[in-house]
């Protein structure tokens, strides 16, 4: 090999781990699944939540965000939600009608109990990488370590699957959340920024008010993307979530 051309290929080879490390394995503007709200889709800089990658979500209302958006995509793609818990998991409190009022209906849902953290986390990479199926939840309880955590990016990536990391936290995790006037994207307790190689990360809590289910919806990290915080309403209805205007707040 000629001196030019090992230059080369090692200028090939930086420009695949740079595409990798960015996340850019699917093209933007292709492939990404629209949120219904014009102000959060263009947050996320690509237009919607980017398929065929790995999306973090805590929160004590992150299970019911991560089964409306599941349920977005078996509803789109025709596929399965494949569930990923453990045997002391949260996954046995799963609903099924309350899965079908946001929108995943119970039928798509294929549920697997594993034996320990790290069965789980090899399910669902196995999930992810086979392809065919719509979504992946994983209850990891706590961020992988960056290791497990980009071994699962990668193979949403192979696979062309969004996978979703679940972890269960109650509303004491949010600081500074006192309304959404005062709400900043990074006042919010040091674990949750904790590295992680997923696309975007979101914190999803309850909220009072409306007639309905409310959320506070913190998008705080996208690598496409930006930040920003949403007081959010849904509509088991019309299978929709909508921004709450301040006034109405």
């Amino acid at each position: 090999m000629s001196r030019w051309e090992s230059h080369e290929s090692l200028q090939q080879l930086r420009a695949e781990v740079t595409r990798i490390e960015r996340g850019m394995m699917t093209p933007p503007g292709e492939a990404v699944l629209s949120l219904g709200m014009d102000e959060i889709d263009q947050a996320l800089g690509e237009g919607g939540l980017r398929r065929a990658a790995l999306h973090e979500v805590s929160g004590s209302a992150a299970d019911g965000f991560v089964a409306m958006m599941a349920g977005k995509l078996a509803e789109e793609d025709g596929g399965l939600v494949l569930w990923c818990t453990t045997a002391h998991g949260g996954g046995g409190d799963l609903y099924p009608p309350g899965l079908a009022d946001l929108g995943l209906n119970p039928s798509r849902l294929l549920m697997v109990r594993c034996q320990g953290r790290a069965e789980m986390l090899s399910a669902a990479e196995e999930g992810l990488r086979g392809g065919g199926l719509a979504a992946v939840v994983i209850e990891a309880g706590e961020v992988p370590d960056m290791v497990a955590g980009r071994r699962l990016q990668l193979a949403a990536e192979d696979g062309g699957v969004t996978g979703f990391m679940l972890m269960r936290r109650d509303a004491s995790w949010r600081r500074g959340a006192e309304a959404l006037g005062v709400m900043a994207p990074y006042a919010v307790a040091p674990y949750v920024m904790a590295p992680t190689p997923a696309v975007s990360r979101w914190l999803v809590d309850h909220a009072p008010g409306g007639d309905g289910l409310r959320w506070l919806l913190t998008l705080l990290r996208c690598r496409a993307g930006g930040a920003g915080a949403w007081m959010v309403d849904w509509n088991e209805k019309t299978n929709c979530l909508a921004v709450v205007p301040q006034t109405d707040d």
